[in-house]
């Protein structure tokens, strides 16, 4: 009957992308870096949104935490909580090295408890099926007069999907893809918000948590990274470098998304960041799926490795 996240210093907003040039505007920088491994629309919209502020970019070590950048006055971070690995002592050791100018991304970790002194901001929309939503939360944000979202039009691929599977109505969900890419900052639609009033969070958390260790289990010795810490995040982080591996998941309908694309044909970004950018599967964990359905695709790329190895064929 409640939102997850309520009280003070707390907006809610209609993406994850609008909720991170909201809370660039709240914190007055007049430069951010952004991480090379990164998806482009949060480039796009902060250019679209803020143009007056300057972005620079730095590099990820095999920790997933930033390299060599030293801040000036007026400069921050964007600080990417990758797949809600970093533990909290680790966000907070960053935090003090940066001396609290430091904007935490943590949309692909929406149970991650926020901390007050700094900017987070959360996704709505990929943890749950609703077609928009974001919060930005601590940092004594404000809530300032933004339009108001609607999403009734564009949430009928989340009904389609219920009925008939994700890849009949796969061409809706682009379509509302597009739409959040050129809307602007919006507050959280009402729809959107009574949906999640409704969630049962504690439920959605349990099955999260129990479908990555799942994957973990079966998964880790062959992982080339290395998770410090499991949480009920967005997914299961698998790097195993084959050009095919991705592609035979999805032929057996096991879909895995590329995060993200445009990073692998970026000079500038480094060799591990191109690494991840192109062989790195992001496995699904979420409530929809069980622990069967985690040990059939952890058995399925086991299987696929084993194969790959017998033919003495490495990609």
């Amino acid at each position: 009957g409640t939102p997850y996240y309520k009280g003070e210093h707390i907006v809610a907003l209609n993406s994850g992308r609008y909720a991170i040039a909201y809370a660039l505007k709240h914190l007055k920088w007049n430069l951010v870096y952004l991480p090379f491994y990164l998806c482009s629309t949060v480039e796009e919209t902060i250019k679209k949104e803020l143009p007056w502020l300057q972005i620079r970019y730095y590099h990820i070590a095999k920790n997933f935490l930033p390299e060599d950048l030293i801040l000036k006055e007026n400069e921050g971070i964007l600080l990417v909580n990758y797949f809600g690995m970093l533990p909290d002592s680790t966000i907070y050791s960053i935090l003090q090295q940066y001396h609290f100018r430091v904007l935490v991304d943590n949309t692909q970790s929406f149970f991650s408890k926020p901390i007050d002194k700094v900017c987070q901001v959360y996704s709505c929309r990929k943890f749950f099926g609703v077609a928009d939503g974001a919060y930005v939360i601590g940092g004594n944000i404000l809530q300032h007069p933004v339009p108001a979202s609607t999403s009734s039009l564009y949430a009928l691929h989340l009904l389609l999907s219920y009925e008939h599977g994700t890849d009949y109505s796969y061409h809706l969900n682009k379509e509302n893809e597009e739409r959040l890419g050129i809307c602007g900052i919006q507050a959280m639609s009402r729809l959107t918000s009574s949906m999640l009033n409704v969630v049962d969070y504690n439920h959605v958390q349990e099955i999260r948590l129990k479908n990555i260790k799942t994957l973990h289990k079966i998964l880790s010795s062959v992982n080339e990274i290395t998770l410090p810490e499991l949480r009920p995040a967005l997914y299961y982080p698998f790097l195993f470098r084959s050009k095919i591996l991705r592609e035979k998941l999805i032929q057996r309908k096991i879909y895995i998304p590329q995060l993200w694309k445009e990073v692998e044909l970026n000079s500038d970004a480094s060799l591990w960041e191109r690494t991840l950018s192109r062989y790195l599967c992001p496995l699904p964990i979420d409530q929809r799926y069980s622990t069967d359905d985690m040990e059939t695709i952890g058995k399925q790329i086991l299987q696929f490795i084993k194969n790959q190895k017998s033919e003495r064929f490495y990609l």
